[in-house]
């Protein structure tokens, strides 16, 4: 027996009884067809492995958290392709949960509690999309970011402790907001770059910090000038609304880019061969210093929004929140870690 880091992807059919029901032989065959074209070309893609395989689900090992993640991103992807082009008057779906964990691998299995996290969290999933534990999310995030939604900590049927969970489906949301941390993609060629004044990247980091700071006590105020006061707000609402306001904030350092960054995790590994937006390196500075962004402010401005106080009560609550959040300690950092800014010229 041997442990190892691994990632795990669980999928299962959803309604997979319903479809043998109404069409046994058409349900099986279509499933053996998608197993040959969507799932064993996207498992060799991403270096998958296949650990248990059944009439209704699957579950898959990678050595890699973003293999795992685009994995399932793929397949997901590719069957809501496929449902506009098959004819099928009720289109097969999957279901799918991923999650990071140290397990047990013995000859051709693996065991352990993170194996069943995967397990329950694709049963928490909506058809056609994937929940992410937040173990697996923070060795992603930056690449997959986009259309991600926290839905908070839940209690996993037969785990001891409970999971903050991140959602995500191929079909973007209705309001069609980017969500905090994405930052625009470069349409244009450019051919040079204005390097600025390092005393001028300080200027905008501070200017960031302020704006950042007035953009969550704004989007708190309009969270409280609901009918309801803000009570009947779910994480992803509250997820939305800040990272609208977070994104404007941003909007000034949109056509500003960093390069020769310290990784956050080992102050002595260089890396920087691709320029980095300079919104987005803030981001997620603060992010891994406050051990994610959603799972730790997100719970507490539900609380407060739902406590029995007066409004200008919870404005205080809040302010001390924002305030313990985001950390003046680590401006001084943020601003260490950048070698250089630029502007790209055409």
């Amino acid at each position: 027996m041997q442990r190892k880091l691994t990632a795990i992807v669980a999928a299962d059919v959803v309604d997979y009884c319903v479809h043998l029901g109404r069409d046994e032989i058409g349900t099986l065959t279509e499933l053996n067809v998608l197993k040959q074209d969507v799932f064993g070309p996207a498992i060799q893609k991403h270096n998958g492995r296949i650990i248990r395989l059944m009439g209704d689900g699957s579950l898959l090992a990678f050595n890699s958290a973003l293999g795992a993640v685009d994995f399932a991103m793929d397949v997901q992807e590719s069957m809501a392709r496929r449902q506009s082009e098959v004819s099928r008057t009720v289109p097969i779906e999957f279901r799918m949960g991923a999650n990071l964990c140290d397990i047990i691998h013995q000859e051709d299995d693996i065991h352990g509690e993170g194996v069943n996290v995967a397990v329950r969290l694709e049963e928490l999933a909506p058809p056609g999309g994937i929940c992410l534990s937040h173990s697996i999310y923070l060795q992603t995030k930056s690449a997959v970011r986009e259309n991600l939604l926290p839905i908070g900590e839940r209690q996993l049927k037969n785990i001891a402790d409970p999971v903050f969970v991140w959602r995500w489906h191929p079909k973007r949301s209705a309001d069609g907001l980017d969500m905090p941390g994405t930052s625009p993609k470069r349409q244009r060629q450019f051919r040079g770059r204005q390097v600025l004044d390092p005393q001028v990247t300080a200027l905008l980091v501070d200017l960031h910090m302020r704006s950042a700071r007035l953009a969550v006590s704004d989007a708190f105020d309009q969270m409280l000038s609901d009918p309801d006061k803000g009570c009947g707000l779910t994480m992803e609402d509250i997820y939305r609304r800040l990272g609208h306001k977070l994104n404007i904030a941003r909007a000034m350092l949109d056509p500003i880019f960093i390069q020769g960054v310290r990784d956050i995790r080992d102050s002595t590994v260089e890396f920087g061969e691709t320029p980095q937006s300079m919104a987005a390196f803030i981001s997620n500075v603060f992010d891994h210093a406050n051990t994610s962004y959603a799972a730790r402010l997100l719970p507490q401005i539900q609380t407060i929004l739902q406590a029995d106080e007066p409004a200008l009560a919870k404005r205080v609550m809040f302010m001390n929140l924002a305030h313990g959040f985001m950390r003046q300690d680590m401006v001084p950092r943020v601003k260490s870690m950048i070698k250089f800014a630029f502007v790209e010229t055409a």
